[in-house]
């Protein structure tokens, strides 16, 4: 794949059997900028023409700023068209990144949730404990919306309206757990304190009992010196 003519000059041996100027280094050849011979391309060169490797692997090595820095070269002959998605394949992505920007808690937003625990920035800043299910009742709404918009005129509105009041109901429900949550907490509160408030008397009562004990004690303390 390589060798030396009497001049000293380094050829390497192409994929085509052309000999060209070049070295070889780990196992690949490898040229200057500037010095590759036609018909080798770097993947963006190859995306540049619609093109993709094809599942080839790089022949040579192309390297700049002494070598610091460098690019795969791969055979043009060997790549292939890139393939262009379908419809449905477009679609299956849009509805995965759609289904990315639903928080569990407020619904839809307009950027991408968090994967942890499926809250949108302002939810997670606030510190809201997502419900169990918000995420999926959401993505339920949203994807009867989109079963919505692929329907025909006459049924568009019904499906529609279907969908809204299935969003009204589950942000209802939100509501109500929420306000669940807040008077749970209330009472919670009120425990505290109840408990707290009955320690407090008892021992104040027991203060009391220990400062009649001692003036009793006083009193026959005195009797007895009398």
């Amino acid at each position: 794949m390589t060798g030396q003519d009497r001049t000293g000059v380094e050829w390497v041996q192409l994929w085509d059997g052309r000999r060209w100027p070049g070295r070889v280094r780990n196992g690949l050849p490898e040229f200057s900028f500037g010095q590759a011979p036609a018909g080798l391309s770097t993947r963006r060169q190859l995306r540049e023409r619609g093109l993709s490797r094809g599942g080839q692997e790089p022949f040579a090595r192309l390297t700049w700023k002494r070598d610091r820095r460098f690019a795969w070269l791969y055979v043009d002959e060997r790549a292939r068209a890139k393939r262009t998605p379908s419809d449905k394949q477009l679609a299956a992505i849009n509805k995965a990144l759609a289904a990315r920007k639903v928080c569990a808690e407020c619904g839809p937003v307009d950027h991408f949730v968090r994967t942890t625990d499926r809250l949108c920035g302002d939810c997670h800043a606030a510190g809201v404990t997502p419900a169990a299910g918000g995420t999926d009742g959401w993505r339920t709404v949203q994807a009867w919306q989109e079963a919505a918009d692929d329907t025909d005129e006459t049924d568009r509105d019904e499906a529609s309206a279907a969908a809204d009041r299935a969003a009204e109901a589950l942000a209802r429900t939100a509501a109500r757990l929420d306000t669940a949550h807040q008077a749970a907490d209330q009472t919670e509160r009120d425990e505290q304190f109840a408990r707290w408030h009955a320690d407090d008397q008892a021992a104040r009562h027991t203060a009391e009992l220990a400062h009649t004990d001692d003036q009793h004690d006083g009193a026959w303390t005195e009797r007895g010196v009398a």
